[in-house]
């Protein structure tokens, strides 16, 4: 079914425009769906699969990821390498060590690990809570009844894992 909708008239002495609304049609039982302007010449209707409908509307949808599952597996050294480039373009003085499979700095440390990158911090009250150190991307995350010290495997390099790392050095830059 199409449906329509005429309007037109003055509003507050504004003129207004001709409004159509349409809604795709349902053409056949298989689920496959159309509007009025995917007719071909032959007068058959053109049907659009998921994939096309999913190329034709691809969005960010990272709030997403709220609910899906992680991996408990990453690459550790890409992801080390991606918290370095970050640390540094965040003025975080750190040392690294010889093999560069680790680096440590005031206020914390890092290290390549099997499963992922491994990264803790130690400070007075940390704004954190538990499920910071939960989300997904994160695995193995733990954090004291104190909140004086967390660790956690880093398993993805995102958004969620920039701002875990971006609000402790903010805090440690603007509190110790």
């Amino acid at each position: 079914m199409m449906y329509s909708t005429n309007l037109s008239g003055t509003i507050f002495g504004l003129s207004c425009a001709c409004l159509v609304v349409s809604t795709p049609m349902r053409h056949n039982k298989e689920q496959s769906w159309s509007t009025p302007h995917d007719s071909m010449a032959n007068g058959k209707p053109r049907t659009r699969d998921l994939d096309h409908l999913m190329e034709q509307n691809s969005t960010e949808l990272d709030f997403l990821s709220a609910y899906g599952g992680s991996s408990s597996d990453g690459d550790g050294s890409a992801i080390f390498a991606a918290l370095r480039r970050f640390l540094k373009a965040g003025g975080v003085e750190f040392t690294l060590n010889k093999k560069e499979t680790s680096l440590t700095f005031d206020y914390g440390k890092a290290s390549i690990e099997s499963n992922g990158c491994l990264l803790s911090f130690k400070g007075k009250n940390l704004p954190l809570v538990a499920s910071d150190v939960q989300q997904v991307g994160f695995t193995q995350g733990s954090i004291t009844k104190t909140r004086s010290s967390c660790s956690v495997t880093m398993v993805e390099w995102g958004i969620e894992q920039r701002r875990f790392v971006e609000r402790l050095v903010e805090y440690f830059t603007h509190v110790e």
